[in-house]
């Protein structure tokens, strides 16, 4: 989905007023500018790994204020157990858990109301026959990782990227196309937001 952060940004920019650049730019986590940028974003549909030097610096970039936003694309397994076994790298104390319905990354003190919202479900149809997909309501689901009483990791299993290209298929689980974007502006307002001095970036 290589268009889903312009897409993101530019939906940001209509729904909340905001003026952010819709320019991406693609780093390696050993970059040392990332430590620029307070929001970084990562999706994918494989299986990955990172080397130590990258697991270090995303180590260094998430406890110095930045934040990590995922998704999997299309509900990707295979992706879903790297991100995993990424997080666990990085903090092997910790484990990423369900984010509240009740936080406030979910309510309109952040930007969206989002007590219910549509995701899909491949595999069945609404009548129950094999092959097609069903639409479900009911809360959104996020997990996070928390650092110094905020999330420095927010991931969701379910896909928001291919809702935010259009291009989701029958196959693809995740978040219809008007809800992905409202979770993903939610998601951004959330990480900047937060009340942290990014310690790094301020030092050079």
């Amino acid at each position: 989905a290589p268009h889903a952060i312009r897409n993101m940004l530019k939906g940001l920019n209509t729904l909340s007023g905001l003026s952010a650049s819709t320019k991406e730019k693609n780093l390696p986590a050993t970059d040392n500018n990332i430590f620029k940028y307070p929001i970084i974003y990562m999706h994918g549909r494989k299986r990955f790994t990172m080397n130590d030097q990258e697991i270090k610096q995303l180590k260094e970039y998430l406890d110095n204020g930045g934040v990590l936003l995922a998704d999997a694309c299309c509900g990707d397994n295979k992706f879903d157990q790297g991100f995993r076994n990424l997080i666990k790298k990085i903090y092997p104390r910790k484990t990423l858990k369900r984010i509240p319905p009740t936080h406030e990354i979910f309510n309109n003190t952040i930007g969206f109301e989002l007590k219910q919202v549509q995701r899909r479900v491949p595999g069945v149809t609404n009548s129950n026959q094999a092959g097609g997909v069903r639409t479900i309501t009911g809360e959104p689901i996020l997990e996070g990782i928390e650092t110094d009483d905020r999330y420095s990791v927010i991931y969701s299993k379910y896909d928001i990227s291919c809702a935010l290209e259009r291009q989701a298929s029958s196959a693809c689980s995740g978040y219809v196309e008007k809800d992905a974007l409202k979770i993903a502006i939610n998601m951004i307002l959330y990480a900047m937001l937060q009340d942290v001095k990014y310690q790094k970036y301020l030092a050079d």
